[in-house]
């Protein structure tokens, strides 16, 4: 990308600076987590146009010039479209690799960056042969793996983004997805026969975890009890992807995360709030009822947690929040419906009264954007 326009870029983005709007739309977060009635159903749209990520490969991934260019274009036409989503740049194409490189693991990368924001970065290759070895491993350095790396990256986004936009830390695995990525699947069952040994290591990744996130917010200027997600949306609490508890029944949920969930929070602040991964033919609809009503847990983040909202409102209301509708669910609805439009002229009808529900998913142009967005006005009128 040319220095003209770049240039030109700047200037839209600070164009783009509401402060009245972000708090506008911070509020609306809240209240929604909250459950307090507002008469509207928050919605944010980013847009992820694959043009900008023509010329990315993760042959670059610590060089921090490549991602920052693209993802501060996503801002760009993210803000152009005004949807209820708060200014943030996340360090998300890392996924994982910054807790399990200071463990030793080394890391798997993809061939090719894909197109999206939600993308999971390298993979983590499993370091521990055992479990005494894993329980027993001393707390990494703050200097180990690629910690020096992501720190440079976070102070480079940091003086070349306004004051306005949030910088987001890598989204922190949870710590049970932690540790099974350095110990592998054999950690699943020895949660049963050796619970013991799994607790002190999934604690130990939690504490790991935790140093991160306080130190990366350091550097990026975020106060401890400011969660804005890389997704731009206001948090509860420390956004945790724990992706791998969908293996776990409820009871070694409450068992083997709920506890370090607590830890996480203590140190950062807040409630929960945590993320897992459905798809279209696995909801894991297991995992709402093990988390709701708990001290730990505030707000529940799915692709699909929409329909759980839907059918089992009762269960959630006042308990459990719920962010959802990202990766598949958009083109579910619009399979489902025949258009985004009439979903949700049929979806607000039905919930535009109630509270504890978040939107948010991703488009890729501006032009869907802004259609997207209208489209979501009109059903509320």
């Amino acid at each position: 990308m040319n220095g003209a326009a770049m240039l030109g870029c700047d200037d839209v983005l600070n164009a783009a600076c509401h402060p009245c709007r972000f708090a506008e739309i911070a509020e609306k977060h809240r209240k929604a987590f909250a459950w307090q009635p507002q008469d509207y159903i928050p919605l944010g749209i980013h847009v992820v146009d694959p043009r900008h990520f023509s010329s990315v490969t993760y042959s670059d991934w610590l060089n921090p010039l490549p991602f920052f260019e693209t993802q501060k274009q996503v801002l760009v036409d993210t803000l152009s479209v005004g949807s209820d989503l708060l200014p943030a740049v996340g360090l998300n194409h890392l996924g994982d690799a910054v807790v399990t490189s200071m463990f030793g693991a080394r890391q798997f990368l993809p061939e090719e960056w894909g197109t999206t924001l939600q993308d999971v970065g390298p993979t983590p290759i499993p370091v521990y042969s055992s479990l005494e070895e894993a329980a027993e491993a001393p707390m990494p350095r703050m200097d180990a793996g690629i910690m020096p790396e992501v720190e440079r990256i976070a102070r480079f986004y940091r003086a070349n983004l306004p004051a306005w936009v949030h910088v987001v830390a890598p989204m922190p695995s949870g710590p049970f997805s932690s540790a099974l990525e350095l110990r592998g699947s054999d950690l699943l069952l020895e949660l049963i026969d050796r619970p013991e040994l799994c607790q002190a290591f999934i604690e130990k990744c939690a504490r790991v975890q935790v140093r991160v996130e306080q130190r990366i917010r350091r550097l990026a200027g975020t106060p401890r009890d400011e969660h804005v997600t890389n997704f731009g949306i206001l948090g509860t609490g420390l956004r945790l992807g724990e992706d791998s508890m969908v293996n776990l029944s409820p009871t070694l949920i409450r068992r083997h995360c709920l506890p370090v969930f607590g830890l996480v929070n203590d140190l950062c602040g807040g409630r929960g709030h945590v993320h897992f991964c459905s798809l279209e033919n696995s909801r894991f609809e297991h995992i709402y009822p093990a988390l709701a009503n708990t001290a730990e847990v505030a707000v529940v983040s799915s692709q699909f947690g929409f329909e759980f909202y839907e059918n089992r409102l009762d269960e959630l209301r006042g308990r459990l929040a719920v962010e959802s509708f990202y990766g598949g669910a958009y083109a579910y609805v619009c399979r489902t419906f025949g258009s985004f439009r009439d979903w949700a002229r049929d979806f607000v009808r039905r919930f535009r009264n109630e509270s504890g529900l978040v939107l948010y998913f991703q488009v890729t142009s501006v032009e869907e954007g802004k259609r997207v967005w209208a489209a979501w006005q009109e059903a509320h009128r």
